[in-house]
């Protein structure tokens, strides 16, 4: 997506795109935000639950409904000794869950200058959004969630999150066929005004 739809220069051309690594989310996004470090390009990253309303909803609302992805600080879903409640309320569309496909644990070695450096841990998850009442039918939507785990970093914690619609999903969903106008001008089934 353009870079200025995150809050970057407007004058940069439209081929520039905010599309970070993952080590890049880590070290210049979360853990300067996580330990009270300014960050030049905080405006990337929104704060927002990511739970708080579906997806679709979270990115119209914050500017992303065209972009192909956004990101968000939220609270972590995870309680001490508990699973995460990734759980939606209702909104727009209906509610649902963001169900975690995969969880990966790593270490991530940050250098500071004069070239001494330092591992900290960190986990990355994959969930994918689904509709309450759908038994657990995806919806296309996938959220990345990365959060520091490093005992020894006063964060614990901390998370920051990449909502995106899935390629193949986007794909499906604009080919659907658009709905039919009838005679009075109106859409199928609808009223007219």
């Amino acid at each position: 997506m353009e870079a200025s739809r995150f809050g970057f220069d407007p004058s940069l051309p439209p081929a520039c795109k905010f599309d970070p690594t993952d080590a890049d989310i880590v070290a210049y996004y979360l853990l300067p935000r996580a330990i009270g470090h300014p960050n030049p390009h905080a405006h990337a990253v929104i704060d927002a639950d990511p739970c708080s309303c579906p997806p679709w909803e979270l990115m119209r609302c914050h500017g992303h409904a065209g972009s192909d992805h956004a990101f968000f600080f939220g609270p972590t879903t995870k309680r001490e000794g508990q699973r995460g409640n990734r759980t939606v309320p209702a909104g727009e569309g209906g509610g649902g869950t963001w169900h975690g496909q995969t969880s990966v644990e790593t270490g991530l070695v940050l250098f500071r200058r004069g070239g001494d450096g330092r591992e900290i841990s960190l986990k990355h998850k994959k969930c994918q959004f689904s509709y309450l009442d759908s038994e657990k039918k995806t919806t296309g939507w996938v959220m990345h969630e990365y959060m520091i785990t490093d005992p020894l970093l006063p964060v614990p914690g901390a998370v920051i999150s990449r909502i995106r619609m899935d390629p193949k999903a986007k794909k499906k969903h604009h080919q659907q066929p658009a709905p039919a106008a009838d005679s009075n001008g109106g859409f199928m089934g609808e009223a007219a005004d």
